[in-house]
């Protein structure tokens, strides 16, 4: 397995990267709405990256998606998973947390898409 937190700090810069955020470096006590400039689309692709590349969802049932602020409030939610205590409690179906990632990795390249073609046709007409 992975580090965790390596992984957390990998997918957050290059998500960032692709939005042109620039955050500097990523550390733990940077919010990730307020210090990097992410909105709620980017953060459901970052957790849907996440939970394809670990393999585990800490959403369903340890930790509310809703209590995520910082990259560390994310590495926290992922390490949750990995502990003996909390194993079971993370232990959803591999498949369907990939599936969900999919679906929602898939409903953020629709809606991109769809704004990049509603601001290339501003002024046409």
């Amino acid at each position: 397995m992975e580090n965790t937190e390596s992984v957390v700090h990998e997918v957050v810069s290059k998500v960032a990267a692709e939005k042109k955020l620039g955050p500097g470096s990523v550390r733990n006590s940077r919010t990730l709405v307020g210090d990097i400039g992410f909105k709620s689309i980017d953060l459901a692709r970052i957790i849907a990256i996440l939970e394809l590349r670990l393999g585990a969802d800490p959403f369903s049932e340890l930790v509310p998606v809703t209590s995520i602020r910082t990259v560390g409030d994310l590495c926290n939610a992922y390490s949750l998973c990995f502990s003996k205590d909390n194993q079971a409690a993370c232990d959803v179906s591999f498949e369907r947390s990939r599936t969900r990632a999919e679906t929602r990795l898939n409903a953020a390249a629709v809606r991109s898409e769809r704004r990049k073609r509603i601001g290339g046709n501003h002024g046409k007409g």
